[in-house]
């Protein structure tokens, strides 16, 4: 070894056992902060067993806020330091995935979402920032295995180490699920990233430029500067597909969130679950609005099995009685199943004033729900039938079935454990001696201990009566009961009866922030559907007009956002890839449709290969059987050649990629070349095209200058 290549190892050695230094402390001081974690939650607990009811109340924020915290430090183990920044001032800190100060206060690690640590992500030679040096730290656990640096001043900066920490980072050949990248975010993503959370964001850009990663470290930076607007599940991520969101499953958590929604099209209706698509043809007539006309008056019409005769009352008659329901109802917004007491009214008008049997009315207008009126084909949901069971949950409305109050004696024979106390009650525990439940609690918000025997009724009774008139109401006798748990106890008699409370339905899921990936797919009737859930959030839409291959997919990003019903757009765009390389990147822009720009790819090398083959299968058996590969087909092929079907394939990416038969991607629907740009671009480091038919002819052009 020469002389200076041993003084740059002995050199990195030295800045390694420096960062070291710093990642023992912090290691250190995570142990201390999860000891403390335990403390606030065993406290908690300590807390909701003995003092005023109000202890319930602490003990549930306490264990609450203690587990979520012991959630945070555990999530964040791997490579809590990535970073470091050298200011031109002198000062110095480490960036991290999580904010941990020392036990004076004083920050060992910054937040990456903290406004502090922006200059580690923006700061460039051409802008400073007042940074002298950017350190990339690797570890593998505790242990750091590796630094980069970056002078962006132009000074003599010391101990200077390292090479390329993103080109090393985007030539990691890729795993089944998608990795964050918080060590590696550029200028342009950051400025996306940390964009106001008002209004709709648009991030568009090609293959390759980290939408998407781009998009789930928004939400986590939503979730850490606005926490108390954003948490407890008030953030929702669509993805295009139960593959894409089971891929970037485990970003966010790995990013220390755990509380965002992440749903694919498919599941956004509850109940069903869908992930096959239907064929082109198929799916432009359920994603049309015209569609909203169809349904409604499928809402509306009569049942299957229904009876044509009501006494005196035809069929005819009963079709005009339905007809007029309808426009009494529709001018009144009464949705279907809120209209059973207009029909009884308007048949019993028929029937000169006699009452219309239930029975009739069972059947005849029965509570319905989405999946009675449109029944699944052959018994599967498709993607493209979720907005429309959607839609017709929003047209029929809730039923509105009678609330049948289920008797005390068969809630203590069929209930299992502890309910919510309705009022005051008292019972007998061997435990804890006498009892005192007040309303909405399952727990007792006071106990005797051994003080009153278990036949001390009237002691305990008294006892029982100064504890609620501490809480407000006067006791003025005592009846028979049972308390939460079943046991037979006594309830007071108060001068005042407590306020009932309504009941109150389940309200549906309000979010605050729709994060939307792959937008450009979207149907005018998936616009719909993400519009309901999206109607007092703001937005983060992420996509490509490149790999548009919906029939009704938007022409432009604006008609898009109003598709959605927003305004206020807000365009940033990522005109740099990181992934895909060069030859690839520029072989799939001959596919790309005309006025779309192609990306800009930061990575060198790549391999392309072409061939044209008599048997698809033995070809496939002969690429696999030399490197593990990712073989893409057409759907129609896909299963008969143990392969990924090309309308599965959005926003995933491979280390190697074999892909099928082009010619038949691109005949099969009518953005069959958007399709098949899709899968071209899903390689980042070699790409084989395997073809028994003729290429496009796109692809056998040469490439534009």
């Amino acid at each position: 070894m020469s002389e200076l290549a041993s003084e740059l190892v002995s050199e990195t050695e030295r800045q390694i056992a420096v960062e070291q230094q710093v990642v023992d402390k912090v290691y250190d001081r995570l142990e201390v902060m999860r000891a403390q974690a335990r403390e606030v939650k065993q406290e908690g607990h300590s807390r909701g067993m003995s003092g005023p009811p109000t202890g319930l109340v602490e003990r549930d924020v306490l264990v609450l806020g203690a587990a979520a915290r012991m959630s945070d430090l555990d999530g964040q183990e791997d490579g809590i330091v990535f970073g470091r920044l050298d200011f031109e001032d002198g000062y110095t800190y480490r960036v991290g995935r999580l904010g941990v100060r020392d036990e004076d206060k004083e920050p060992l690690v910054v937040d990456w979402r903290a406004p502090a640590a922006a200059p580690f992500y923006r700061a460039t030679p051409g802008e400073a920032l007042g940074v002298d040096r950017r350190r990339v730290i690797t570890c593998e656990g505790p242990k750091v295995v590796g630094l980069d640096d970056e002078v962006l001043s132009g000074k003599d900066v010391e101990g200077v180490v390292g090479e390329g920490a993103l080109l090393r980072s985007i030539t990691r050949e890729r795993g089944e699920h998608m990795r964050d990248i918080v060590t590696t975010i550029q200028r342009e993503q950051d400025e996306a990233i940390r964009a106001p959370a008002t209004g709709v964001t648009l991030i568009s850009g090609g293959p390759g430029t980290g939408k998407t990663q781009v998009a789930l470290h928004r939400a986590a930076y939503l979730l850490y500067t606005d926490r108390g607007k954003f948490s407890d599940g008030r953030v929702l991520v669509v993805g295009p597909s139960t593959v894409f969101t089971e891929y970037i499953g485990k970003v966010l958590p790995g990013l220390g969130e755990d509380s965002v929604h992440l749903r694919a099209l498919g599941e956004l209706f509850d109940g069903v679950v869908a992930t096959r698509r239907d064929s082109a043809e198929v799916a432009r007539a359920k994603g049309d609005l015209t569609m909203v006309r169809v349904l409604t008056d499928l809402a509306w019409d009569t049942p299957p099995g229904a009876p044509d005769r009501l006494g005196p009352l035809t069929a005819d008659v009963l079709a005009k009685a339905r007809a007029d329901i309808r426009k009494q109802c529709e001018a009144k917004d009464i949705k279907p199943n809120g209209a059973r007491p207009v029909a009884a009214r308007v048949l019993t008008g028929l029937l000169d004033g006699r009452t219309v049997p239930d029975a009739f009315l069972d059947v005849w207008w029965p509570p319905l729900t989405p999946q009675d009126v449109l029944p699944a084909q052959d018994g599967e949901w498709t993607v493209d039938d979720v907005p429309l069971l959607d839609e017709l949950a929003e047209i029929l409305g809730t039923p509105e079935l009678p609330k049948a109050r289920v008797p005390e004696w068969q809630l203590r024979e069929l209930g299992s454990g502890a309910r919510l106390a309705e009022t005051f009650v008292m019972s007998w525990s061997l435990n804890n001696g006498w009892q005192l439940y007040a309303p909405g609690l399952a727990t007792p918000m006071a106990a005797t201990g051994d003080s009153l025997e278990a036949t001390d009724y009237w002691a305990a009774q008294r006892w029982a009566a100064a504890v609620i008139l501490r809480e407000g109401h006067k006791v003025t006798g005592w009846r028979d009961g049972f308390d939460p748990y079943g046991e037979e106890g006594y309830v007071p008699v108060l001068a005042e009866p407590l306020p009932v409370a309504e009941a109150e339905e389940a309200a549906p899921d309000v979010y605050l922030h729709v994060i939307l990936d792959e937008a450009q797919d979207l149907s005018p009737m998936e616009c719909r559907m993400i519009a309901r859930r999206a109607a007092h959030a703001s937005m983060t839409i992420v996509g490509d007009l490149g790999q548009a291959t919906h029939p009704l997919a938007a022409g432009t990003w604006p008609e898009l956002v109003r598709r959605l019903g927003k305004r206020n757009l807000r365009m940033l765009d990522l005109p740099t890839g990181y992934r895909v390389p060069q030859v690839i990147a520029d072989f799939a822009a001959r596919a790309l449709a005309e006025g779309i720009e192609p990306t800009r790819s930061f990575r060198p090398g790549g391999t392309l290969t072409i061939r044209q083959v008599e048997d698809l299968a033995g070809a496939i058996a002969d690429e696999k059987g030399e490197k593990e590969a990712a073989v893409i087909a057409p759907d129609h092929l896909a299963a008969a050649l143990g392969a990924i079907p090309v309308s599965q394939v959005k926003g995933l990416e491979y280390d190697r990629v074999v892909l099928v038969e082009p010619a038949d991607i691109v005949a099969a629907e009518p953005r069959g070349m958007n399709r098949l740009y899709v899968a071209l671009t899903r390689a980042v480091a070699e790409l084989v095209v395997l073809h028994t038919k003729p290429l496009p002819a796109a692809l056998t052009e040469p490439a534009a200058s």
